[in-house]
């Protein structure tokens, strides 16, 4: 059944297909929740939703709540124990915010350009591209990727990769064990987490930018401008650093190496640490 806001009801069958269509405004706020699945949302130049896909076995209803300022979308089943696979794909505005939710789905977004985007499912993938100004991914075992262009991103995932591109501005990157890969413009500030995935990025830091990447046994490679002015610090405990900004010092007692250097007027601050992982410091 599709429950409208208008409490109209529209007989849909389990394993039976969707093709339904609202009028929404260009900006409308969309959230769509399937726990099991695909979703796929793409963006197009109309003023219109337009939701197809095909019903799992296990489904009661499909929930929609819909106005011209926004659009609600989630899929009921009859047993959280046992839910069939059900594959939405959804085309709305460029404009419209996103909220896109899955359990044991993959979640696809392209096409847009908006204000706000999250998506996050707990063992499906996520593959983000698009122009958006705040943008929150994330997956618990599933792959996280972004391309496009934001200026402020939060991405995560427990055991699966994260791969960001068109990346600047703010930004939050954490794994567990998961490698961390990001190309970056023009950083204000960075926080990168890891405990045994590598993190490799490539960018620049703004005059007054911060940049610090943190890892228990995994590497971490940082490549910056040969001509990028700040401070440098850096410090393993058994790991090694190899650096193109200053030169590595030792402890005088016992395992462990260290870097501090300043380069130009030293108002950006790059900070690496590592217990046992390798760091890495390089220029173009």
């Amino acid at each position: 059944v599709i429950a409208m806001l208008e409490f109209a009801p529209i007989a849909v069958l389990a394993d039976q297909s969707v093709d339904e269509r609202w009028d929404i405004d260009a900006s409308a706020n969309i959230s769509i929740e399937n726990i099991a699945g695909q979703i796929e949302i793409r963006g197009w130049d109309r003023k219109e939703a337009h939701l197809t896909g095909v019903l799992g076995d296990s489904v009661d209803e499909l929930e929609v709540n819909a106005s011209n300022s926004g659009l609600q979308i989630t899929v009921v089943n009859r047993d959280e124990r046992n839910i069939d696979s059900t594959e939405l794909k959804l085309m709305v505005p460029h404009g419209a915010s996103i909220d896109a939710t899955g359990v044991s789905a993959d979640i696809s977004v392209s096409g847009l350009d908006n204000e706000k985007l999250t998506a996050s499912s707990v063992s499906g993938d996520v593959e983000v591209n698009a122009t958006s100004q705040r943008v929150s991914i994330e997956s618990v075992s599933g792959d996280v990727d972004f391309s496009g262009h934001t200026k402020r991103i939060s991405a995560e995932s427990v055991s699966g990769d994260l791969d960001l591109s068109g990346i600047a501005g703010e930004i939050a990157a954490s794994t567990v064990s998961g490698d961390m890969e990001l190309q970056a413009g023009l950083i204000e500030s960075g926080k990168l987490e890891t405990v045994s995935g590598d993190i490799t990025v490539d960018g620049e830091l703004s005059g007054n930018g911060k940049l610090g990447a943190e890892s228990m046994s995994g590497d971490v490679t940082i490549r910056l401008p040969a001509d990028q002015s700040g401070v440098f610090k850096a410090q393993s405990f058994s790991g090694r650093i190899s650096t193109e900004f200053g030169s590595v010092g030792h402890q005088k007692h016992g395992p462990g190496s260290h870097l501090k250097h300043v380069a130009g007027n030293g108002g950006a601050e790059v900070r690496v640490e590592s217990f046992s992982g390798n760091i890495k410091l390089i220029h173009d």
